[in-house]
Protein backbone atom coordinates (compact mmCIF):
# COMPACT_ATOMS: atom_id res chain seq x y z
CA UNK A 1 0.00 0.00 0.00
CA UNK A 2 0.99 3.69 -0.74
CA UNK A 3 1.95 5.69 2.12
CA UNK A 4 0.70 8.74 0.91
CA UNK A 5 2.12 10.75 4.31
CA UNK A 6 5.63 9.58 3.78
CA UNK A 7 5.30 10.77 0.19
CA UNK A 8 4.02 14.04 1.42
CA UNK A 9 6.89 14.34 3.81
CA UNK A 10 9.34 13.69 1.53
CA UNK A 11 7.95 16.33 -0.91
CA UNK A 12 8.03 18.81 2.00
CA UNK A 13 11.91 17.98 3.29
CA UNK A 14 12.54 18.32 -0.52
CA UNK A 15 10.62 21.84 -1.20
CA UNK A 16 12.21 23.17 2.24
CA UNK A 17 15.76 22.53 1.06
CA UNK A 18 15.02 24.10 -2.32
CA UNK A 19 13.40 26.87 -0.72
CA UNK A 20 15.15 27.23 2.72
CA UNK A 21 18.94 26.25 2.11
CA UNK A 22 19.53 29.28 4.61
CA UNK A 23 17.30 30.24 7.50
CA UNK A 24 14.23 31.63 6.37
CA UNK A 25 14.55 35.57 6.62
CA UNK A 26 13.31 38.49 5.20
CA UNK A 27 14.50 40.44 2.60
CA UNK A 28 14.86 44.04 1.33
CA UNK A 29 13.10 42.87 -1.66
CA UNK A 30 10.42 41.15 0.26
CA UNK A 31 9.83 38.41 1.65
CA UNK A 32 12.28 35.31 0.98
CA UNK A 33 9.38 31.87 0.14
CA UNK A 34 10.76 29.60 2.56
CA UNK A 35 10.08 32.38 5.05
CA UNK A 36 6.36 31.73 3.90
CA UNK A 37 6.59 27.49 3.30
CA UNK A 38 8.39 27.60 7.34
CA UNK A 39 5.62 29.55 8.64
CA UNK A 40 2.19 27.92 6.96
CA UNK A 41 3.24 24.74 7.30
CA UNK A 42 2.36 25.12 11.31
CA UNK A 43 -0.19 28.18 10.53
CA UNK A 44 -2.42 26.81 7.81
CA UNK A 45 -0.76 23.14 7.14
CA UNK A 46 -4.21 21.65 4.84
CA UNK A 47 -3.51 24.94 2.16
CA UNK A 48 -0.09 24.28 2.21
CA UNK A 49 -0.72 20.86 1.57
CA UNK A 50 -3.13 21.59 -1.27
CA UNK A 51 0.02 24.19 -2.73
CA UNK A 52 3.03 20.84 -2.34
CA UNK A 53 0.61 18.87 -4.32
CA UNK A 54 -0.15 21.36 -7.22
CA UNK A 55 1.41 21.89 -10.82
CA UNK A 56 2.13 25.42 -9.11
CA UNK A 57 4.74 23.81 -6.61
CA UNK A 58 6.22 21.48 -9.06
CA UNK A 59 7.38 24.54 -12.00
CA UNK A 60 8.24 26.67 -8.82
CA UNK A 61 5.38 28.98 -8.84
CA UNK A 62 5.33 29.82 -4.97
CA UNK A 63 3.92 32.42 -2.49
CA UNK A 64 5.57 35.15 -3.50
CA UNK A 65 4.64 34.74 -7.06
CA UNK A 66 0.63 35.17 -7.00
CA UNK A 67 0.96 37.58 -3.80
CA UNK A 68 3.71 39.55 -4.06
CA UNK A 69 4.60 40.39 -0.25
CA UNK A 70 2.51 40.13 3.26
CA UNK A 71 1.43 43.40 3.08
CA UNK A 72 -0.48 43.15 -0.12
CA UNK A 73 -1.90 39.75 0.41
CA UNK A 74 -3.19 41.06 3.81
CA UNK A 75 -4.88 44.32 2.26
CA UNK A 76 -6.71 41.98 -0.40
CA UNK A 77 -7.42 39.67 2.20
CA UNK A 78 -5.06 37.21 0.39
CA UNK A 79 -7.13 37.29 -3.51
CA UNK A 80 -5.42 37.09 -6.95
CA UNK A 81 -6.75 38.77 -9.13
CA UNK A 82 -7.39 37.20 -13.11
CA UNK A 83 -4.92 40.08 -14.32
CA UNK A 84 -2.53 38.30 -11.76
CA UNK A 85 -3.15 35.00 -13.13
CA UNK A 86 -2.73 36.35 -16.96
CA UNK A 87 0.61 37.37 -16.82
CA UNK A 88 0.89 33.69 -16.98
CA UNK A 89 -2.01 32.47 -18.44
CA UNK A 90 -2.66 35.28 -20.78
CA UNK A 91 -4.97 33.27 -23.61
CA UNK A 92 -6.86 32.14 -20.71
CA UNK A 93 -7.54 35.58 -19.81
CA UNK A 94 -8.28 36.69 -22.69
CA UNK A 95 -10.47 34.01 -23.38
CA UNK A 96 -12.52 34.94 -19.58
CA UNK A 97 -13.38 38.50 -20.80
CA UNK A 98 -14.89 37.41 -23.80
CA UNK A 99 -17.71 35.65 -20.92
CA UNK A 100 -20.19 36.87 -19.06
CA UNK A 101 -18.03 35.29 -16.01
CA UNK A 102 -16.29 38.29 -16.13
CA UNK A 103 -18.82 40.87 -16.09
CA UNK A 104 -20.74 38.90 -13.16
CA UNK A 105 -19.86 41.65 -9.90
CA UNK A 106 -19.98 44.64 -12.30
CA UNK A 107 -23.91 43.69 -13.73
CA UNK A 108 -24.80 42.47 -9.92
CA UNK A 109 -24.09 45.78 -8.17
CA UNK A 110 -26.39 47.25 -10.41
CA UNK A 111 -28.67 45.17 -10.04
CA UNK A 112 -32.15 46.32 -7.85
CA UNK A 113 -32.44 42.82 -6.61
CA UNK A 114 -29.17 43.04 -5.26
CA UNK A 115 -29.83 46.63 -4.12
CA UNK A 116 -32.71 45.95 -1.76
CA UNK A 117 -31.22 43.76 0.34
CA UNK A 118 -28.73 43.99 3.23
CA UNK A 119 -25.37 44.14 2.80
CA UNK A 120 -25.30 40.67 4.82
CA UNK A 121 -27.26 38.99 2.62
CA UNK A 122 -25.60 40.53 -0.14
CA UNK A 123 -21.93 39.17 1.08
CA UNK A 124 -23.26 35.54 1.93
CA UNK A 125 -25.48 34.86 -1.21
CA UNK A 126 -25.08 37.26 -4.49
CA UNK A 127 -21.24 37.69 -3.98
CA UNK A 128 -20.19 34.51 -3.38
CA UNK A 129 -20.85 33.23 -7.04
CA UNK A 130 -20.84 36.56 -8.95
CA UNK A 131 -16.98 37.24 -7.21
CA UNK A 132 -16.18 35.16 -9.99
CA UNK A 133 -15.67 38.10 -11.45
CA UNK A 134 -12.53 38.68 -9.14
CA UNK A 135 -11.27 35.12 -8.78
CA UNK A 136 -10.08 32.45 -10.95
CA UNK A 137 -10.46 30.13 -8.03
CA UNK A 138 -14.14 30.78 -8.14
CA UNK A 139 -13.46 27.35 -10.85
CA UNK A 140 -9.69 26.29 -9.72
CA UNK A 141 -10.00 26.16 -5.80
CA UNK A 142 -7.58 27.81 -4.23
CA UNK A 143 -3.38 26.64 -3.87
CA UNK A 144 -4.19 23.18 -5.73
CA UNK A 145 -5.67 24.69 -9.17
CA UNK A 146 -6.95 21.06 -9.86
CA UNK A 147 -8.05 21.01 -13.56
CA UNK A 148 -9.69 17.55 -12.84
CA UNK A 149 -12.16 19.64 -10.05
CA UNK A 150 -12.61 22.24 -12.52
CA UNK A 151 -13.71 20.19 -14.93
CA UNK A 152 -16.18 18.46 -12.61
CA UNK A 153 -20.00 19.65 -13.22
CA UNK A 154 -20.27 19.80 -9.54
CA UNK A 155 -18.11 22.86 -9.63
CA UNK A 156 -20.08 24.44 -12.04
CA UNK A 157 -22.62 23.25 -9.60
CA UNK A 158 -21.56 25.48 -6.74
CA UNK A 159 -23.24 28.61 -8.44
CA UNK A 160 -25.41 27.21 -11.70
CA UNK A 161 -27.93 25.49 -9.47
CA UNK A 162 -31.10 26.25 -7.60
CA UNK A 163 -34.42 27.67 -8.34
CA UNK A 164 -33.45 30.61 -10.50
CA UNK A 165 -31.10 28.84 -12.59
CA UNK A 166 -31.16 25.38 -11.73
CA UNK A 167 -28.24 24.13 -14.73
CA UNK A 168 -26.50 21.45 -12.35
CA UNK A 169 -29.98 19.93 -11.47
CA UNK A 170 -30.94 20.09 -15.32
CA UNK A 171 -28.19 18.35 -16.55
CA UNK A 172 -28.37 15.77 -13.66
CA UNK A 173 -31.55 15.08 -14.56
CA UNK A 174 -30.51 14.62 -18.24
CA UNK A 175 -29.43 11.32 -20.13
CA UNK A 176 -26.40 13.47 -20.30
CA UNK A 177 -25.97 13.93 -16.73
CA UNK A 178 -27.10 10.45 -16.23
CA UNK A 179 -25.21 8.07 -18.10
CA UNK A 180 -21.88 10.86 -17.16
CA UNK A 181 -23.07 10.02 -13.40
CA UNK A 182 -23.30 6.20 -14.00
CA UNK A 183 -19.57 6.09 -15.98
CA UNK A 184 -17.47 8.79 -14.86
CA UNK A 185 -16.43 8.65 -18.65
CA UNK A 186 -16.11 11.82 -20.53
CA UNK A 187 -16.35 10.27 -23.42
CA UNK A 188 -19.59 8.93 -23.26
CA UNK A 189 -21.13 11.86 -21.97
CA UNK A 190 -20.89 15.76 -22.00
CA UNK A 191 -20.03 17.63 -19.20
CA UNK A 192 -20.43 20.95 -18.62
CA UNK A 193 -17.29 21.97 -20.12
CA UNK A 194 -17.57 19.79 -23.46
CA UNK A 195 -20.42 21.97 -24.27
CA UNK A 196 -19.69 25.62 -22.73
CA UNK A 197 -16.08 25.34 -22.76
CA UNK A 198 -14.71 22.98 -25.50
CA UNK A 199 -10.74 22.67 -25.86
CA UNK A 200 -10.20 23.94 -22.90
CA UNK A 201 -11.47 27.75 -23.97
CA UNK A 202 -11.92 30.39 -20.64
CA UNK A 203 -15.04 31.87 -22.83
CA UNK A 204 -17.86 29.99 -21.10
CA UNK A 205 -20.15 32.14 -22.61
CA UNK A 206 -19.18 29.53 -25.87
CA UNK A 207 -21.64 27.44 -26.96
CA UNK A 208 -24.98 29.19 -25.88
CA UNK A 209 -27.70 27.73 -28.17
CA UNK A 210 -29.99 31.05 -28.00
CA UNK A 211 -30.66 33.01 -25.18
CA UNK A 212 -29.15 35.12 -22.41
CA UNK A 213 -27.54 34.27 -19.46
CA UNK A 214 -31.17 35.82 -16.79
CA UNK A 215 -34.24 36.17 -17.58
CA UNK A 216 -34.99 37.84 -20.79
CA UNK A 217 -36.10 36.79 -23.81
CA UNK A 218 -33.74 38.58 -26.54
CA UNK A 219 -30.26 36.85 -26.92
CA UNK A 220 -27.55 39.97 -25.68
CA UNK A 221 -24.12 40.97 -25.79
CA UNK A 222 -22.47 41.72 -23.06
CA UNK A 223 -23.26 45.32 -22.93
CA UNK A 224 -26.47 43.80 -22.82
CA UNK A 225 -27.69 45.27 -26.67
CA UNK A 226 -29.73 42.68 -28.34
CA UNK A 227 -27.25 40.82 -31.13
CA UNK A 228 -27.21 40.57 -34.66
CA UNK A 229 -29.48 37.90 -36.67
CA UNK A 230 -26.02 36.91 -38.04
CA UNK A 231 -24.43 36.73 -34.71
CA UNK A 232 -27.30 34.29 -33.96
CA UNK A 233 -26.77 32.16 -36.74
CA UNK A 234 -22.82 32.07 -35.74
CA UNK A 235 -23.80 31.30 -32.43
CA UNK A 236 -26.22 28.17 -32.96
CA UNK A 237 -23.17 26.66 -35.64
CA UNK A 238 -21.15 26.67 -32.67
CA UNK A 239 -23.33 24.95 -30.84
CA UNK A 240 -24.06 22.54 -33.84
CA UNK A 241 -20.41 21.77 -34.23
CA UNK A 242 -20.33 20.44 -30.34
CA UNK A 243 -23.57 18.41 -30.67
CA UNK A 244 -22.71 16.31 -34.04
CA UNK A 245 -19.31 15.50 -32.38
CA UNK A 246 -21.72 12.41 -31.09
CA UNK A 247 -25.27 13.38 -32.31
CA UNK A 248 -25.85 13.20 -36.61
CA UNK A 249 -26.61 17.04 -37.77
CA UNK A 250 -30.81 16.29 -38.70
CA UNK A 251 -31.41 15.21 -34.74
CA UNK A 252 -29.23 17.90 -33.43
CA UNK A 253 -30.95 21.19 -35.47
CA UNK A 254 -34.19 19.09 -34.67
CA UNK A 255 -33.31 19.30 -30.64
CA UNK A 256 -32.45 22.47 -30.49
CA UNK A 257 -35.11 24.27 -33.01
CA UNK A 258 -37.63 22.00 -30.52
CA UNK A 259 -36.00 23.96 -27.59
CA UNK A 260 -36.62 27.23 -29.56
CA UNK A 261 -39.92 26.65 -29.96
CA UNK A 262 -40.05 25.86 -25.71
CA UNK A 263 -38.21 28.61 -25.10
CA UNK A 264 -40.98 30.76 -26.96
CA UNK A 265 -43.97 29.15 -25.77
CA UNK A 266 -42.83 30.12 -22.25
CA UNK A 267 -42.25 33.84 -22.90
CA UNK A 268 -45.91 33.57 -24.52
CA UNK A 269 -47.40 31.81 -21.24
CA UNK A 270 -45.32 34.24 -19.16
CA UNK A 271 -46.94 37.22 -20.89
CA UNK A 272 -50.47 36.03 -20.36
CA UNK A 273 -49.30 36.11 -16.67
CA UNK A 274 -49.01 39.82 -17.07
CA UNK A 275 -52.11 41.02 -18.28
CA UNK A 276 -54.26 40.51 -14.78
CA UNK A 277 -52.22 43.02 -12.93
CA UNK A 278 -51.43 45.37 -15.27
CA UNK A 279 -55.63 45.67 -15.68
CA UNK A 280 -55.98 45.26 -11.97
CA UNK A 281 -53.39 48.38 -11.81
CA UNK A 282 -55.49 50.04 -14.36
CA UNK A 283 -58.43 49.62 -12.13
CA UNK A 284 -56.51 50.82 -8.94
CA UNK A 285 -57.15 47.79 -7.73
CA UNK A 286 -53.32 47.03 -6.52
CA UNK A 287 -52.52 46.74 -3.00
CA UNK A 288 -50.12 48.64 -1.52
CA UNK A 289 -50.31 50.81 -4.90
CA UNK A 290 -47.27 51.49 -6.50
CA UNK A 291 -47.12 54.95 -4.76
CA UNK A 292 -47.57 53.55 -1.55
CA UNK A 293 -44.57 51.64 -1.40
CA UNK A 294 -40.73 52.28 -1.59
CA UNK A 295 -39.76 53.22 -5.14
CA UNK A 296 -37.70 50.41 -6.87
CA UNK A 297 -34.01 50.98 -6.59
CA UNK A 298 -32.85 51.62 -10.04
CA UNK A 299 -36.89 51.89 -12.02
CA UNK A 300 -38.35 54.31 -9.48
CA UNK A 301 -42.29 54.26 -8.61
CA UNK A 302 -43.44 52.39 -11.60
CA UNK A 303 -44.57 48.56 -12.09
CA UNK A 304 -42.16 46.16 -12.43
CA UNK A 305 -43.01 42.77 -13.60
CA UNK A 306 -40.52 40.10 -15.21
CA UNK A 307 -36.81 41.79 -14.90
CA UNK A 308 -35.80 43.47 -12.83
CA UNK A 309 -38.64 42.93 -10.53
CA UNK A 310 -38.40 42.54 -7.03
CA UNK A 311 -39.30 39.86 -4.41
CA UNK A 312 -39.38 42.77 -1.80
CA UNK A 313 -42.13 45.38 -0.81
CA UNK A 314 -44.83 43.99 -2.98
CA UNK A 315 -48.41 42.47 -3.28
CA UNK A 316 -49.55 39.28 -3.27
CA UNK A 317 -50.46 39.22 -6.75
CA UNK A 318 -46.88 40.13 -8.13
CA UNK A 319 -45.10 37.72 -5.65
CA UNK A 320 -46.96 34.89 -7.41
CA UNK A 321 -45.59 36.52 -11.22
CA UNK A 322 -42.44 36.57 -9.72
CA UNK A 323 -42.19 33.36 -8.85
CA UNK A 324 -43.74 32.52 -12.59
CA UNK A 325 -41.49 34.58 -14.38
CA UNK A 326 -38.21 33.89 -11.87
CA UNK A 327 -38.14 30.27 -11.29
CA UNK A 328 -40.85 28.60 -13.54
CA UNK A 329 -40.20 30.00 -17.18
CA UNK A 330 -36.70 29.71 -16.23
CA UNK A 331 -37.13 26.18 -15.41
CA UNK A 332 -39.31 26.07 -18.65
CA UNK A 333 -36.57 26.93 -21.21
CA UNK A 334 -33.52 26.51 -20.06
CA UNK A 335 -34.18 22.94 -19.37
CA UNK A 336 -35.42 22.79 -22.93
CA UNK A 337 -31.85 23.29 -24.14
CA UNK A 338 -30.30 21.01 -21.26
CA UNK A 339 -32.76 18.27 -22.58
CA UNK A 340 -34.32 17.73 -19.04
CA UNK A 341 -38.11 16.22 -19.78
CA UNK A 342 -38.77 16.55 -15.96
CA UNK A 343 -37.66 20.37 -15.28
CA UNK A 344 -39.31 21.46 -18.95
CA UNK A 345 -42.94 19.90 -17.78
CA UNK A 346 -42.84 18.81 -14.30
CA UNK A 347 -40.74 21.69 -12.48
CA UNK A 348 -41.68 24.38 -15.51
CA UNK A 349 -44.35 24.56 -17.69
CA UNK A 350 -47.13 22.92 -15.56
CA UNK A 351 -45.81 24.93 -12.47
CA UNK A 352 -46.48 28.08 -15.00
CA UNK A 353 -50.08 26.91 -16.02
CA UNK A 354 -50.64 26.98 -12.40
CA UNK A 355 -48.80 30.14 -11.37
CA UNK A 356 -51.59 31.69 -14.43
CA UNK A 357 -54.50 30.36 -12.20
CA UNK A 358 -53.40 31.37 -9.01
CA UNK A 359 -52.55 35.20 -10.66
CA UNK A 360 -56.38 35.19 -12.15
CA UNK A 361 -57.72 34.04 -8.99
CA UNK A 362 -55.87 36.37 -6.93
CA UNK A 363 -57.21 39.19 -9.60
CA UNK A 364 -60.73 38.58 -8.82
CA UNK A 365 -60.07 38.34 -4.87
CA UNK A 366 -58.51 41.71 -5.36
CA UNK A 367 -62.19 43.17 -7.54
CA UNK A 368 -64.50 41.30 -4.87
CA UNK A 369 -62.63 42.99 -2.13
CA UNK A 370 -62.93 46.26 -3.62
CA UNK A 371 -67.09 45.83 -4.72
CA UNK A 372 -67.35 44.86 -0.89
CA UNK A 373 -65.45 48.07 0.81
CA UNK A 374 -67.85 50.04 -1.55
CA UNK A 375 -70.85 48.69 -0.31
Amino acid sequence: MINYFKITSLIIFSLSLLMCATPPKKTEEGIDPGFCIHCHQEVTPRLFQSWVESKHAKNGVHCMTCHIDHQVASEQKSMVFPEKCGECHKKELEQFRMSRHSIGFDRMRIQGEYLSIPQEIRAAFCERCHSIQKRCNSCHTSHRFSLKEARNPDACGCCHLGPDHPHKEMYDTSLHGTIYKITQNAERAPRCITCHMPNGTHNASYGIARGPAGTRSEVVDLKEIPISKEEEERKRREMLEICTKCHSKRFTKEQLENADQVKEEGFNLMERGKEPIKEIEKEVLLYPSVAERMPHPTEGRTLVLADPQLYVGTSHIERLFFTMFKFHNIRVWKSGYHFSPSYTHGYGWAEMQLDLIDIKEEAEKLRQIFREMKK
